[in-house]
């Protein structure tokens, strides 16, 4: 069972994926605290209206389509390409260098988190799954 054909998971899946590449962002952002005219950056968070606009075109979130007279989907799961954007620096030091350490911390804890969530609700839905199958608990 492939549980990527499911649209929850798939919405979970990339979700985790963001996560981590945004991880990633930030880590460059740290690693580059010192290093002069170096502008922070980010990945540009994913909304829900262009996930479902997307739908349209095939490769965005998919609606249900669970009898004949409901609307068709798209398929599920989104493309996987995130847009690195630059962060506004507010404050800038004389070299140029606008990363601000707490602030990227900041981000970094933020983001473990909603991973740890996102990674548990994937586990919660897993565990029903495999309950409703009657292999769980």
């Amino acid at each position: 069972m492939d549980l990527n054909k499911i649209p929850i998971f798939s919405v979970m899946t990339e979700r985790l994926n963001w996560l981590g590449q945004r991880q990633a962002v930030l880590a460059q952002n740290i690693a580059n605290a010192n290093t002069p005219g170096y502008k922070p950056q980010d990945l540009k968070q994913p909304d829900f209206k262009s996930m479902v606009s997307q739908s349209q075109s095939g490769s965005g979130i998919g609606l249900a389509r669970t009898q004949a007279g409901h609307i068709g989907g798209g398929k599920a799961g989104g493309t996987g390409n995130h847009k690195v954007i630059e962060t506004d620096g507010q404050e800038t030091t004389p070299t140029g260098n606008a990363v601000i350490l707490e602030e990227q911390l900041m981000k970094t804890s933020e983001t473990r988190m909603d991973y740890a969530a996102t990674l548990n609700l994937y586990r919660k839905h897993v565990n029903m799954i495999k309950t409703a199958i009657g292999t769980g608990r």
